[in-house]
């Protein structure tokens, strides 16, 4: 096992309405403002690489992201194939077609002044100890892709919260069941719903009663399962490409922001999905990345303007595949986020602070 301790400064954090300092194919956006001027100045259309591959083999865009060794063999034994890399997300594409992003879950749990303790074992896998100034820890397992399997927090006063737990397997999703009984899933816009209506939705149960809980994992990965809460589509469109919260915006965050802080008080163990989307311009294993990162945007708004703490939040992108316009062009409306508290769906393991 090997220790690595740092403390996080303000340098190190991202804010909300502060873009990435790369692209999703992760070129430096000044590196790439530069090669688009010598471009028009020289006529020459090759200047701009939007190469997803950018020469690198898929051991080194894997290693670029800091997964290690161990997330490198899980990656190519599963004969996944690395097809963008942004520097603090990859992309990986399937046997099947399918795509999946990894990130560092941790990363909006990082503020100013939080002590961090990681320890990483022969397989790959995490421990991260975070500790904040006022004493609180947040404990959180992850394995060697950097998706979270465990987090727990621990108040300065001793008290255990456990927020969810994967480190045992999950009985299987019989996703076509589960399809036939459970009824259509609801969205509604958060700009259509007055505070009493917000606030009913944010505390109901699943449409459906399944019999069972889910982990974490089947909730991010299945939309069958997820679908089981109600969703509420945010008041945020994104710009073109970018993942940075337009400043105007932050004001349209007030409402469900002051509801998850409400419930938070009532359950401090309440777990919300922040979901990122794009809309369907550009190639989707990049339009993955740029919604997982707009999704980590909200959640750092959520936690920057109120006093919700980062832990009980997990970002996931979904890229195109849920438009919410069904066109092929650009389209301000898919480029959003979306939330839904998913406590119920993950059981009794969260039901409250231990």
């Amino acid at each position: 096992m090997t220790v690595n301790v740092q403390t996080i400064t303000e340098d190190e954090v991202r804010r909300a309405t502060e873009d990435f300092d790369t692209t999703v194919t992760g070129e430096r956006r000044r590196e790439r403002a530069r090669a688009r001027a010598r471009a028009e100045d020289e006529n020459n259309a090759e200047a701009e690489n939007d190469d997803d591959n950018d020469g690198l083999s898929d051991i080194e865009k894997i290693l670029l992201l800091g997964l290690g060794a161990a997330a490198v063999g899980s990656f190519l034994n599963n004969g996944e194939e690395v097809v963008a890399n942004s520097g603090d997300r990859v992309v990986t594409r399937g046997e099947q077609g399918d795509l999946e992003v990894y990130r560092d879950d941790d990363a909006i749990l990082y503020q100013p002044g939080a002590q961090v303790r990681t320890e990483t074992y022969p397989d790959g896998s995490t421990r991260t100890i975070l500790e904040r100034e006022d004493g609180t820890q947040v404990v959180t397992i992850r394995d060697a892709t950097g998706r979270v399997l465990r987090r727990a927090k621990v108040l300065p006063d001793g008290t255990q919260i456990q927020l969810f737990d994967d480190l045992e397997e999950a009985q299987p999703v019989n996703v076509v069941s589960l399809l036939d009984q459970a009824p259509p899933p609801v969205v509604v816009d958060a700009q259509d719903l007055d505070v009493e209506e917000l606030s009913a939705l944010l505390d109901e149960g699943p449409e459906y009663d399944p019999g069972r809980s889910f982990s974490l994992g089947q909730i991010r990965d299945i939309s069958a399962v997820r679908n089981l809460m109600p969703a509420i589509d945010l008041d945020v469109n994104f710009p073109t490409g970018s993942a940075a919260i337009p400043g105007d915006q932050l004001s349209d965050l007030v409402e469900i922001g002051i509801e998850i802080e409400d419930a938070l008080v009532d359950n401090p163990s309440e777990v919300f999905l922040v979901e990122g989307h794009t809309d369907a311009v550009g190639s989707d294993a990049s339009n993955l990345a740029l919604s997982d990162r707009r999704a980590e945007s909200v959640a750092l708004a959520l936690a920057e303007n109120f006093d919700i703490p980062p832990e009980n939040l997990v970002v996931q992108g979904y890229g195109e595949e849920f438009l919410k316009e069904p066109t092929e062009g650009p389209s301000a409306e898919n480029r959003r986020a979306t939330i839904r508290r998913i406590t119920p769906l993950l059981g009794e393991q969260v039901a409250s602070a231990q």
